[in-house]
């Protein structure tokens, strides 16, 4: 397949870059929501918590769903990237695989959360965890061995 000539990596690379950061935000938003309803006893047999818990488990969803969309859109430009820069191709083999992993993660959440019938979150939190427990490892691979070479420069973390 030839390459699109109209691609801008260095553009690419700050849109992924950009999209980190967004996936980041959302996902400290959502743990915090389940902190404070964990902390609170709601959804504990409490009143009124299935509701809040149906509004987590929908925050949960989407944020799925968002990460989802990244990474397929990542894995699209994969095959431009390696024909330009054929030397990070183990690296980006590396985040094809890490991909389906956080799929299937993805997918097993999706399916408990599905099938919870909202009274305890406890559960939810730790799976969400789970799931996303190497996300920033490879998040922080991205940004250290594929976005350099799409020439951008990331900025330390904060």
């Amino acid at each position: 397949m030839p390459v699109p000539q109209d691609i801008d990596s260095q553009a690419a690379g700050r849109k992924l870059l950009a999209g980190h950061r967004e996936l980041r935000a959302q996902l400290a938003e959502l743990r915090g929501a389940l902190d404070g309803v964990e902390g609170s006893g709601v959804g504990i047999g409490g009143g009124g918590g299935a509701a809040f818990v149906e509004q987590l488990r929908t925050r949960c969803l989407e944020y799925c769903l968002g990460l989802h969309h990244h990474h397929t859109m990542e894995d699209s430009a994969f095959p431009v990237f390696e024909q330009r820069y054929p030397e990070i191709a183990p690296v980006i083999e590396r985040l094809r695989e890490e991909h389906r992993q956080v799929a299937a993660g993805l997918e097993r959440l999706g399916k408990l959360v599905a099938a919870d019938d909202g009274q305890d979150v406890a559960w939810l939190k730790e799976e969400l965890e789970r799931t996303v427990a190497g996300l920033e490892e490879h998040f922080r691979y991205e940004e250290t061995y594929l976005l350099p070479a799409l020439g951008v420069v990331v900025p330390p973390a904060a």
